[in-house]
């Protein structure tokens, strides 16, 4: 299945070893009003769902393993073979490693970063990894640094989906054993070197999750960590749970506001809240799935 509008993104529901629980979402992306011979996002799974747990993600109702590197892969060249005139001559082709699934619990996909470069001998290919920070998986995260310096020095960029600056928000929005603030930091210091872009620290807040400009500024290093505000995408299981974003809220002022104090801190802060398109035909993660495959599969996965 496939659903979108070229405009703006098109997500693929491809399904894998010839069996409706292995599907995965794949995202043929843009950046509007880029157009794709400036910016072109590929957006690939690293997991057959996601067993996180996440409450406001449509991509946490299955779990059923993981992905090969080839099947990886496959992702990236079914986006390609989309649009081959421009996988040579793209500016910035960004490779995300951050649809459903925790990439840190797929060893395969450590692999399939290093293999880019050959997929896609391009000089404007970029990779990113967006990532909760499990608590079980640093030797995953010291093997993502060696591959980052060996491939992607100042091309690469690591994203830590943070949430809030509250321990218990966070305990709550991630149900797994995670690196603390303090943890995040000590990794993402060692893991931006000069020329690198800086680590991200995304904030998908909503209603009644603490986001305190205090806090960030107490434990990260401008120099190295930027922040990113985005809004809680609106899911199925997002509104079964009763998440509301504040983006849109009268708690925007208030963001705002802590945008600036970060500012005046010495922070580069970006509010991406996206497309309104990418609400509409449903792009965020885990709802071409959840469409896409009989209930009773996907509750049984």
């Amino acid at each position: 299945r496939v659903s979108g509008e070229p405009e703006v993104a098109e997500v693929g529901v491809l399904r894998f070893r010839g069996d409706d629980r292995f599907c995965v979402e794949t995202v043929d992306g843009l950046a509007p009003p880029e157009p794709r011979e400036r910016k072109w996002i590929v957006n690939v799974s690293t997991q057959f769902g996601c067993p996180v747990g996440c409450p406001f993600c449509d991509a946490a109702q299955s779990w059923a393993g993981n992905p090969t590197v080839e099947e990886i892969l496959a992702q990236v060249r079914w986006v390609l073979a989309r649009h081959p005139e421009h996988v040579g001559t793209c500016g910035k082709l960004k490779v995300h490693f951050a649809r459903m699934g925790e990439p840190s619990f797929n060893e395969a996909v450590l692999e399939a970063i290093a293999r880019l470069p050959d997929e896609i001998p391009t000089p404007g290919l970029w990779a990113c990894v967006a990532t909760v920070a499990p608590r079980s998986r640093d030797a995953w995260f010291d093997r993502l640094f060696e591959v980052k310096e060996r491939s992607f020095r100042g091309r690469f960029q690591i994203q830590f989906s943070v949430q809030s600056t509250a321990e218990a928000d966070r305990a709550r929005l991630t149900p797994i054993a995670h690196w603390s603030l303090a943890e995040i930091a000590a990794y993402g210091t060692r893991f931006h070197r000069p020329g690198d872009r800086k680590v991200v620290l995304n904030f998908a807040l909503a209603r009644g999750v603490e986001f305190d400009p205090a806090v960030v500024a107490s434990v990260f290093d401008p120099a190295s960590f930027a922040v990113k505000v985005t809004p809680v995408n609106p899911t199925a299981r997002g509104a079964e749970e009763g998440f509301e974003t504040v983006l849109r809220s009268e708690r925007a002022d208030a963001v705002a506001a802590a945008r600036d104090a970060l500012v005046s801190r010495g922070f580069d802060v970006v509010f991406s809240v996206g497309e309104a398109g990418e609400d509409r035909i449903g792009s965020n993660c885990g709802q071409a799935v959840r469409v896409a495959r009989p209930p009773a599969l996907a509750a049984s996965a």
